[in-house]
């Protein structure tokens, strides 16, 4: 069986960066389940999987832009401790989540630089402008059960989905 939309496919994988320096696995490979065209792992990486079949073990490189994007210096911010009270908080080369009061929206962010008067956060996706080198071997592929694509997407494969397809149209 190949990798096509809505078959469960269960992989091992490492990726590296261009340095040598491991992201995921550090030399051992890790596991992941997903199913395929549900958007449960990055778009470039379901791209190159899409077609390949159960044994395959395959080298390819997914470039920043297709990742994370470029590195965007305009998401890097000094602020003042009189503008940002609580970066005086912040420890350098730590990074935090921050959850917008009104939004409840969380987000990330690195502390690159502090001194005795500012903070410096750096706003950009770790592996922002970073190509990924992977390494991946295809363990298993089967066609997802009807269950697991009604708890992925039920308007598509519940039970009204059945129903409003077995209706006549309410007009001509």
């Amino acid at each position: 069986m190949v990798i096509v939309k809505d078959m469960a496919v269960v992989m091992e994988y490492t990726v590296r960066l261009e340095d040598g320096s491991w992201v995921k696995g550090e030399g051992t490979p890790v596991s992941l389940n997903f199913f395929a065209g549900y958007d449960q792992v990055l778009p470039a990486l379901e791209r190159r999987l899409t077609g390949l079949s159960e044994g395959t073990e395959i080298d390819f490189i997914i470039p920043a832009l297709e990742a994370f994007g470029k590195y965007d210096e305009t998401l890097v911010h000094k602020k003042t401790f009189t503008e940002y009270p609580a970066g005086r908080n912040l420890v350098m080369g730590k990074w935090v989540v921050a959850t917008d009061k009104l939004t409840e929206a969380q987000y990330g962010f690195f502390v690159k630089d502090k001194s005795g008067e500012d903070v410096t956060l750096d706003f950009n996706h770790p592996l922002a402008g970073k190509d990924l080198h992977y390494h991946v071997k295809i363990i298993h592929v089967r066609p997802a059960l009807r269950e697991e694509l009604e708890y992925l997407r039920p308007c598509e494969h519940g039970k009204e989905a059945e129903e409003d397809s077995a209706q006549e149209p309410a007009f001509s």
